[in-house]
């Protein structure tokens, strides 16, 4: 069954868009023709609003999403990688190496997919082994990642287009009124 309710406010957006556009076009066709009023200033204002803030909110969005890779790069290398040295010459005890190591390598898989060695209880190295949840954990990490970075570059596209809509409504209503006020 078809949600409804995401098309309405889809439609209902757009809508109010095509409208800011409308205003900010007649008010800058009536500052060319007429000369500056404060009426067709502040329609240009007003008509400008939701572009530009929905605009820029669209572009702030990518910038989140590089901050969340930052943070992710930030967390692997605090958490996800063997000290300098090696874990055998780590200053805890042989099972604190253990579930250290562990962490670090569960870390290192679920962010890069990376296997790295842990010690086992005796101190031995041995590959990582991610088990099942481990492993559906990181194919929903890589889904969830690439998903944001494709949300961030349609947001960014989609502000994109906002502002040079605003703009290519300003031009074409600076054009149309000189024309006007030419004719007059």
């Amino acid at each position: 069954m078809t949600d409804w309710t995401a098309w309405l406010e889809l439609v209902a957006e757009e809508a109010l868009v095509a409208v800011a556009f409308l205003v900010v076009f007649d008010g800058c066709r009536r500052l060319v023709r007429d000369g500056f009023s404060r009426r067709a200033a502040l329609m240009v204002a007003i008509g400008l609003v939701l572009p530009v803030a929905d605009g820029w909110q669209n572009l702030r969005v990518i910038h989140q999403v590089g901050n969340l890779r930052a943070d992710k790069l930030a967390a692997i290398a605090l958490h996800g990688r063997e000290p300098a040295g090696g874990w055998e010459k780590a200053a805890s005890s042989p099972e604190e190496r253990s579930a250290l190591s562990l962490q670090a390598a569960t870390v290192a898989y679920l962010f890069e997919g990376t296997r790295i060695d842990v010690l086992d209880a005796q101190g031995a190295r041995v590959p990582f082994a991610p088990g099942a949840d481990q492993e559906r954990a990181r194919e929903q990490f890589v889904r969830d990642e690439k998903g944001a970075e494709m949300s961030a570059r349609a947001s960014y596209d989609h502000g994109l287009r906002l502002f040079l809509g605003a703009v290519l409504f300003m031009l074409a209503g600076f054009f149309v009124g000189w024309r006007q006020r030419r004719r007059a």
